[in-house]
């Protein structure tokens, strides 16, 4: 892949999370994929393999993200396989609350699948919003 089809490939990816679809997002994952988010929250999982991600993490997203993250990507940036990406959401989650974020993702690709993902994001809104 181009550098500017691993960046659109990434952004695909992550608007892929707004109203996930297994069927949508297996296929752009390798069989090795690894989901990492970049906090320390004691009890909730951090680290995602393929599988993991495609049944427990967009299970969770799908009944408290019901409305999508609405979000929006500025930064873009690709250099080999690595593909940084800067954005924040705004929405309403399913206990009322807003949820707006900023975020940096982390994207390596090997060929033209996404073989790992790191999210940082202000893990304390997380845990307001989330958690409280």
């Amino acid at each position: 892949m181009t550098s500017d089809e691993q960046k659109h490939r990434a952004v695909e990816f992550l608007k892929e999370l707004e109203h996930p679809d297994t069927a949508r997002l297996s296929p752009m994952m390798t069989e090795d994929f690894v989901y990492e988010l970049m906090t320390r929250i004691p009890g909730v999982p951090t680290r995602f393999n393929k599988e993991e991600m495609l049944r427990d993490f967009v299970g969770m997203l799908k009944t408290t993200v019901t409305r999508g993250f609405n979000f929006r990507f500025d930064t873009v940036i690709c250099e080999g396989p690595h593909v940084a990406v800067q954005g924040e959401s705004h929405t309403t989650i399913s206990n009322g609350k807003a949820y707006n974020n900023r975020y940096f993702f982390y994207l390596r690709f090997a060929g033209d699948k996404i073989a790992a993902l790191r999210e940082y994001c202000d893990t304390n809104h997380v845990r307001e919003v989330f958690m409280s």
